[in-house]
């Protein structure tokens, strides 16, 4: 193979990475919309589990928690800066770097609801609270038939 083809390759590939890419992120919100709607239809018809194709699907309710955003804050006479101090104050300014990354975020405030039952009024202020349903899915178990 030419350097050109191998250049001509490399764009192709890169090329097709990018289509993937749009395919990935079309996909997955397509999959979180069918999920929440899945959520929204088992708790209307009262069906914490069904099973499916030979999948167990569960309604599992979940808290997820994100900074408020900048206005919100600013509604309060707060900002970002009473954000992090209001982390460090509570213990949690080992997970703050330039930035906080939401999913460490989710998880040490999961772990600080955990241990401590709630949220404070300081962390409260800034930080949101959201519940919602998630949708667990895995391979049902196989009944195998009496005298198998």
């Amino acid at each position: 193979m030419t350097l050109t083809e191998m250049g001509q390759k490399l764009l192709e590939l890169r090329a097709t990475k990018d289509a993937l890419e749009a395919q990935t992120k079309e996909n997955n919100a397509a999959i979180e919309a069918l999920k929440k709607e899945m959520a929204q239809q088992m708790v209307d018809d009262d069906t914490p589990k069904f099973v499916h194709a030979g999948h167990s699907f569960s309604l599992l309710p979940k808290t997820s928690y994100s900074k408020r955003g900048d206005d919100e804050l600013a509604e309060s006479g707060l900002d970002y800066e009473d954000y992090l101090s209001t982390l460090r104050e509570e213990g949690l300014g080992g997970i703050i770097k330039e930035t906080v990354n939401a999913k460490t975020l989710q998880s040490a405030i999961t772990a600080y609801v955990e241990e401590h039952g709630e949220l404070s009024e300081e962390l409260a202020a800034v930080i949101r609270t959201y519940e919602f349903n998630d949708i667990g899915c895995r391979r049902a178990a196989v009944k195998k038939p009496k005298g198998a």
